[in-house]
C-alpha cells in the first residue's frame, strides 16, 4: 500500500512481527477494484472477489520482516496464500 497509515486504524510498533488483521481488512477496502469485482494478489495476479476469498489473502510485508522490513503500509501488501507460503524471505514487489 502506498501513502500514509489511515487514521482509523490501530498503530502497530513497526517492529511488530506481523501485520494486524484491521490492517489487512483496510487493505482490502482500498485494493478493491470495482470495474474488476475484486482485489488482485499481487504475486500471481488472482482475482479475489467473494468475501470468503478476500478473507483469505494475507497481509505480506514487501520488503520481508526477516530481511529487516517494518511492519508499515508502505510495505504492506496483499498475497493469496499460495503465493505467500511461495515467497519465504525473497524480495518480490
Amino acid at each position: 500500500m502506498t501513502g500514509e497509515l489511515p487514521e482509523f486504524l490501530e498503530r502497530v510498533a513497526p517492529t511488530a512481527r506481523m501485520f494486524p488483521a484491521s490492517w489487512r481488512d483496510a487493505a482490502i477496502r482500498v485494493a478493491f477494484d470495482r470495474q474488476a469485482g475484486g482485489v488482485q494478489c499481487r504475486g500471481c495476479a488472482g482475482l479475489f472477489r467473494r468475501p470468503a476469498e478476500l478473507r483469505r489473502l494475507h497481509g505480506d510485508h514487501i520488503v520481508p520482516f526477516s530481511r529487516g522490513g517494518l511492519t508499515t503500509w508502505a510495505n504492506l501488501q496483499l498475497l493469496c496464500a499460495r503465493c505467500n507460503l511461495r515467497k519465504h524471505a525473497k524480495h518480490q514487489p
